[in-house]
């Protein structure tokens, strides 16, 4: 046996000993409201649920129209899928590549050329390359560091589709308690507009017949002035917020009319934990797309310090080359070669060094971004807790505001219908009653409101 005939079978025997990477499917990364990474189809993620606590059907509807239609959520599932194909293209790096290639050139050999047969001559050139085949055989961990990164990245921007997800249902949530503060509100300003307007009536009978000056006059009209702006105030936010629930749910103005809307919960209906502990809040979509986005600034840092190493393949061709079309494939001509191929990097001008610390600085930046965006989500818990506190105390005392409205309210009818006054004293009532009523729906808003932030700082984990 010729020494030539041992190449082949003792490479492919160093090629099955070298430690090739395991080769895995790339699947799109799938993200839980809980935090957990799931693997799976795009799209398929279970949505948070958190809003359904209220109990309004309405809500539940717009909240699953919007997860739909929203624009916002289609970028970031395109995303997604092209982190994916990110990941899918650098998993590829290490696998077996094979290609087929071909070559025809017209050459004219010189007079003392390499081919004897050919010298002097213009020749056609043909080569034919059915098989080549590369595969790596060692890189020190480079293209391991690049898919590392590569995973990385596509679990970032699975954070970022929940995050994207949990901003548009808290947005949804949040601006259907003011919607439906806004209705309520109107309906109560339009109620002390008919009290006020009713006050200004008796208050020009009164005049008329010289039972009272012109200042009784003058400050029932100010009354009634000041009730219908507040009416048309709230008209208008209430036709604004509903606006912005159609925009949210990535549909035109018209979709503003088919809006349903529901009473405020309860304070029952916005439960929240005794305690939030810390390891709850690390879970939260951004903080979590901080902390992929750190391991992929290491894995970079790792593929960069790499690169100093050498890249060793092994490269296999087989086919057929010869200097007349004639014989081509005549057998005498098939070739065939098989060995590693090694880049080492000697001089590089500097680059390979600017290059690793750039990532080193990268990768600095991310652990110092991770940092502040946990900080920054305690924070945001911890102010939402705060505000949630002073709400509900503040709207404890406005429910005793409102039982000390109602009865001077109770005690202007009796006085009335007993005949001791006239109907002016229980109109003054009643619209210190609704005005009280207006109070505490606003309250009831901004206590819904604060839950709402909470839950949305916590990713809706509370329940």
């Amino acid at each position: 046996m010729k020494p030539n005939d041992l190449i082949i079978p003792i490479a492919l025997g160093l090629a099955s000993c070298a430690p090739l990477p395991p080769r895995s499917r790339a699947t799109p990364v799938l993200w839980r409201p809980h935090g957990a990474v799931l693997v799976g189809r795009a799209g398929t993620a279970t949505p948070p649920l958190w809003w359904q606590a209220v109990g309004s059907a309405p809500l539940d509807a717009l909240v699953a129209a919007a997860l739909q239609g929203n624009p916002s959520l289609a970028v970031a599932e395109a995303r997604v899928r092209a982190a994916a194909a990110t990941l899918r293209l650098q998993r590829g790096g290490r696998r077996l590549h094979v290609s087929a290639a071909g070559r025809l050139t017209a050459e004219h050999f010189s007079q003392d050329g390499l081919h004897a047969t050919a010298n002097g001559q213009s020749v056609l050139y043909g080569e034919v390359d059915p098989l080549i085949a590369r595969v790596h055989i060692t890189h020190f961990g480079r293209i391991d560091d690049e898919v590392r990164a590569a995973f990385g990245g596509l679990q970032a921007v699975a954070a970022d589709r929940a995050e994207a997800r949990l901003i548009v249902t808290t947005q949804i949530v949040r601006t259907y308690f003011a919607a439906e503060a806004a209705r309520t509100e109107r309906a109560y300003w339009h109620a002390m507009c008919r009290d006020a307007y009713r006050l200004l009536v008796l208050s020009r009978i009164r005049q008329r017949d010289g039972l009272s000056g012109a200042r009784l006059v003058y400050a029932d009209e100010e009354r009634l002035n000041v009730a219908s702006q507040a009416y048309r105030k709230a008209a208008t936010a209430l036709v604004r917020l509903r606006n912005s629930l159609g925009a949210l749910a990535g549909r035109g103005p018209a979709f503003e009319r088919t809006v349903a809307l529901g009473a405020l919960p309860a304070q029952t209906r916005l439960p929240l934990p005794s305690r939030i502990p810390l390891a709850l809040v690390a879970r939260r979509p951004d903080v979590l797309a901080a902390r992929r986005l750190l391991a992929v600034a290491a894995a970079r840092v790792g593929a960069a310090r790499a690169a100093f190493y050498p890249d060793v393949n092994l490269v296999f061709f087989a086919g057929w080359n010869s200097i007349s079309l004639r014989d081509l494939f005549d057998p005498v001509n098939l070739a065939r070669a098989i060995g590693p191929t090694v880049s080492l990097p000697i001089f590089e001008g500097g680059t390979l060094r600017a290059s690793l610390a750039k990532q080193e600085a990268v990768f600095v930046a991310a652990r110092a971004q991770y940092q502040e965006a946990l900080v920054a989500a305690v924070r945001e818990v911890a102010d939402g807790v705060a505000r949630l506190r002073q709400v509900r105390h503040d709207l404890a005392t406005q429910t005793k505001a409102l039982r000390a409205a109602q009865r001077q309210k109770a005690l202007a009818q009796q006085a009335f219908r007993a005949g001791l006054t006239d109907r002016a004293p229980l109109l003054q009532a009643d619209s210190v009653w609704w005005r009280e009523q207006t109070r505490e729906v606003a309250l009831r808003a901004a206590q819904a409101t604060a839950w709402a932030r909470i839950e949305g700082a916590i990713d809706g984990q509370a329940n």
